[in-house]
Parts: C-alpha cells; structure tokens; sequence
C-alpha cells in the first residue's frame, strides 16, 4: 500500500494548522479535486427555474400517524417526486433523513404499502419523531443502462447539448447528489421539517452519492454511507474487492476517474479525503463483514484517516483501535462506525443505531453552529 495522501497539506506544500486555512483554502482545494477527478463539474448549481408541487396529501397514512406527502420538484424543464412521510406525535418541525434511493419508481412498491421493508422501515423511522423524504434516483437521472448517454433527466434540463461536454463534466453520481440539493430546497420551504437537522443516507452505489452530497452541500448535516465502496467511504489505495476498473461499466464517474483504472496509486485524491471534508459535521459509516467487495478494512482505515480533520476543530473523529463487534456500533467520536452481519444490505437493525446517533446530532441544533465555520 502507498502511502496515504495527507489531507493537512496543500498542493502547495503549506501545512495546514488552522481551522481558517482548512475552511478557507484546503477542503476547497480537495472539493476542486474530488470535481476535476471522480465525480465531475456541474455546469451550474442551483437552478434558476425551481418549482416544487404537492401533488398528493393524506394524513395517518396507512395507520402510521405520519402524513404522507408527494412533492413534485422541477427544475427547468424537468420533473422528479419526492416522497415525505412526517410524524405527526412530535411537536414542531422535525429533523429528517433524505433517502437517496435507487431502483425506485413510485409508490407502487410493496414496502411502501407496509411501510416496514428493512432497507426503509419507514413506520419505525417516523416512531422515532424523524420525518423522511425519499428521493428515487432513476427520476433524477436512470442509472448506469444508459451506458454515458448524459441526455436524460437532470443532464437533459441542465446542460442539453452532451456534445459540450469534457472529460471532468458532472457524471450521475454527480446528478443525484444535485437532485438531492434540490430536495433540501423544499425542505427548507416545508414548516413540518426542521431543515437544519437532515441527514443524507444512502446503501452501495447511494452511499457514495450521499457523502458527494454532503461534501458539496453543507446544509445536510449527517451523512450516512451503507457499504458505499469503492469511490464511497473506501480507501482506495491497497482496497481489497472491488477496484475502480470492477465500475468502469458505469457512468457514475466523470471520464479522468476511469483513466486511472490500471493506476489507483496515482490518484491525485482518496477518498479519505472526501470524508474529511464532512468536518465538523458528525458523520456515519457502516459496513457488512462478509461484504468483501466493498473491503470493510478500507473503510475503517478512511475513517481513521479522515479524523484529522475533526481534531483540527477539537473534536474527536472515529474514537477506535480496531473494528468493533459485530452490531457494536462505535458512537462516542464525531465519525460514527459499525459492522453488521451478512452480506451487501442494510437493514431495520441498522436503522436503529443510525437514528441512536442521530438522536445525539440532528436533535441538538446548537451544533450547526460549528458546521458553518467549514466555508
């Protein structure tokens, strides 16, 4: 294994011993790069032409005491759905988790009938006094079948003309975590949401799509990765499993981050350093053990990379010397991280120790606070 690219140095050279050169100058510098490397540029953020829809409304939806509602979100001349479930026992707006999901395309699902499906236990997550609102990727932009067309969905509303595109221009990772910013968008319009304490969660291809979120938009709190892999939470350098070369099939990267296939070691990032720049923001990894593909080993070591920047700030990162045991979730540092049984999932057990972190982060809205020194 090489080795790992210090975060607390700039491409310069200078060290970096400061908080306001941290947040002045090199996570944005490791923004650029994460932009011009893996994930690609955006042609513009938020758009101008931004409308949202209630499309449907229903109160005790399916006996759950949460009201269910269908936002529709437009942006230029594209339309995608969001779906809110919000607890109606608590009082005042409530802290929410933003579901990045993919393979959804509406509420004909079976889970969302019972509202108990283990990836999603919505009934569970609302008994818990969080709102959620899930976001289904493929209305954003479908998933890698359409092989780097980058002429649907949000590309098609955004940047039309795909001849003008380069080989760092945004690719769909990118586009999800966009649509993702736009659901932040609403939320901050919504009363029911207290749109200062929202997390971002996603599982595998979603995981990695949930920390790019949270890195470009500040406004999401906690970010929780599930098994997110390769271009996710895992270290790149020395991983196990799943290589870039395994994902190059996809079109979830710009074009430089392929042309590093056969040459990991000569990225100019990890992805230790995509997690850093969550700091001072709590932040949540988990893994499954026989989830040998993803590598847990490479995971942890980013996580353990990563802390440096939160003791920048005087808080603790990832407070471990080892992976713990199974369904020992580490919660005491500002990096939550546990290990599950079983394969590539996510589950109703998982759930719980997310919402159990949640309870000591998205419940405290003093802490945002610290998360505005991050520029």
């Amino acid at each position: 294994m090489s080795k790992p690219i210090d975060i607390m140095t700039s491409l310069s050279g200078e060290p970096i011993t400061a908080v306001e050169q941290w947040a002045y100058f090199r996570r944005p510098e490791i923004i650029s790069l994460f932009e011009m490397f893996v994930y690609g540029i955006r042609p513009y953020e938020t758009p101008e032409n931004l409308t949202f829809t209630q499309k449907f409304r229903a109160a005790n939806w399916m006996d759950s005491n949460a009201t269910f509602k269908e936002i529709d979100i437009g942006v230029n001349n594209h339309h995608f759905p969001v779906y809110i479930f919000v607890p109606e026992q608590v009082e005042g707006p409530a802290p929410a988790f933003t579901v990045i999901m993919g393979e959804l395309r509406s509420l004909k699902y079976d889970f969302y009938q019972s509202l108990d499906y283990p990836h999603l236990p919505i009934r569970d997550i609302v008994g818990r006094g969080y709102a959620v609102a899930v976001m289904p990727t493929n209305a954003v932009s479908p998933d890698w079948w359409l092989n780097g067309e980058f002429k649907h969905g949000v590309f098609r509303a955004m940047q039309p003309n795909a001849a003008q595109r380069t080989s760092h221009s945004w690719a769909t990772i990118s586009a999800w975590a966009f649509g993702a910013s736009r659901v932040m968008d609403y939320l901050e319009t919504d009363p029911q949401i207290d749109s200062r304490n929202v997390a971002v969660i996603g599982h595998s291809r979603d995981g990695k799509t949930a920390l790019w979120t949270a890195a470009t938009d500040i406004r999401f709190k906690l970010p929780i990765a599930n098994d997110s892999g390769v271009g996710g939470a895992a270290y790149t350098r020395g991983k196990q499993g799943e290589h870039l070369v395994d994902i190059s099939i996809s079109d979830w990267f710009c074009e430089n981050y392929y042309r590093y296939n056969s040459c990991e070691d000569m990225l100019p990032v990890d992805q230790h350093m995509l997690l850093a720049t969550i700091a001072p923001r709590p932040m949540y990894i988990k893994d499954n053990i026989e989830d040998t593909w993803i590598d847990p080993d490479a995971e942890f070591l980013s996580a353990k990379l990563a802390s440096v920047a939160y003791e920048l700030y005087g808080l603790p990162g990832l407070i471990a010397d080892e992976k713990p045991e199974l369904n020992k979730p580490y919660h005491d540092g500002m990096i939550a991280y546990h290990v599950a049984p079983g394969g590539h999932d996510m589950n109703t057990a998982d759930w719980h120790m997310y919402m159990d972190f949640a309870d000591k982060h998205l419940k405290t809205p003093e802490f945002f606070n610290k998360a505005l020194k991050i520029g």
